[in-house]
């Protein structure tokens, strides 16, 4: 009969029912296991751990073609107005004020899908 070795020290102690449920929700939501979230708690002593969002970060890379368009559209306009070839025009404006309300939209979108597990000592 061969016996697995096990890698690592064993600690036993005895917390809260409350406590307990709180760490297998958070290494579950982490997708580790529960001595991995102990062990980085009590090594990184971290406050905030932030959740990776899937849907969220493939909806932000969809969107990274607009917001390269947008970047190189506001590059020219400023080229063009450094250079004394354009004036600040009601078009240029127009272009301005969409970019402000696109990255305005993007950072409600950040906003709206970060989560994070706040861990109070």
């Amino acid at each position: 009969m061969s016996k697995k070795k096990r890698n690592g020290e064993q600690f036993n102690i005895r917390i809260s029912k409350e406590a307990k449920d709180k760490i297998v929700a958070n290494a579950k939501l982490l997708e580790i296991s529960q001595a991995k979230y102990i062990e980085k708690l009590a090594l990184e002593g971290c406050k905030v751990i932030e959740i990776r969002n899937d849907e969220f970060v493939s909806y932000m890379e969809q969107q990274e073609a607009v917001l390269n368009k947008i970047g190189i559209n506001l590059n020219q306009i400023a080229a063009a107005i450094n250079s004394g070839k354009a004036n600040i025009i009601d078009s240029n404006m127009s272009i301005f004020q969409s970019a402000i309300k696109a990255f305005g939209i993007y950072y409600s979108k950040i906003e709206q899908n970060t989560q994070k597990i706040e861990l109070t000592t």
